[in-house]
């Protein structure tokens, strides 16, 4: 039998491989990366199509502000462009009257205008100023505050079988 010996084997030291570097970065990185960009865009889209939608209700409430001394014909004339901007041009031109009234009930959900039919007729009509000025102007208020921009709504069951 041969002897070993009993001193140590000279063996080179270790070398370990160098740390992973950061970059270039993994796909799953870059997918995440574009993942946020595309939800950070959607966000600033949403939030800009979403001023654009209410700008011409804001514009109305300011111009409809009950501090200011509106006569019921300029109110309903603003009432009139507000829904202009919301509406079809061949769904509200036509409208007069009547219809006018119920356009914008129906629009709202509950009777405020056709109730004070007569009383808006004369104060769009006659010279006089009416009784009721403020209480028309508070009307359109209300109206061009609830009703815009308008909501979707299911289509009502009434009288239907």
């Amino acid at each position: 039998m041969k002897q070993t010996p009993s001193t140590p084997l000279e063996l080179n030291a270790l070398h370990l491989p160098s740390e992973p570097s950061w970059w270039p970065l993994a796909w799953g990185w870059w997918a995440l990366a574009a993942g946020l960009l595309c939800v950070v865009v959607f966000s600033l889209l949403m939030v800009r199509w979403k001023r654009k939608r209410i700008a011409p209700q804001k514009t109305a409430l300011r111009l409809l502000n009950p501090h200011l001394s509106n006569t019921p014909s300029s109110a309903i004339e603003l009432l009139r462009q507000a829904a202009l901007c919301y509406f079809p041009r061949d769904q509200i031109a036509h409208l007069t009257g009547k219809e006018w009234y119920n356009f914008l009930d129906e629009q709202l959900g509950r009777p405020l205008f056709v109730p004070n039919e007569t009383v808006w007729q004369q104060a769009l009509y006659q010279k006089q100023p009416v009784a009721d000025a403020k209480a028309l102007v508070a009307d359109c208020y209300v109206w061009v505050q609830d009703a815009l921009p308008p909501k979707k709504r299911r289509p009502s069951s009434v009288g239907k079988h």
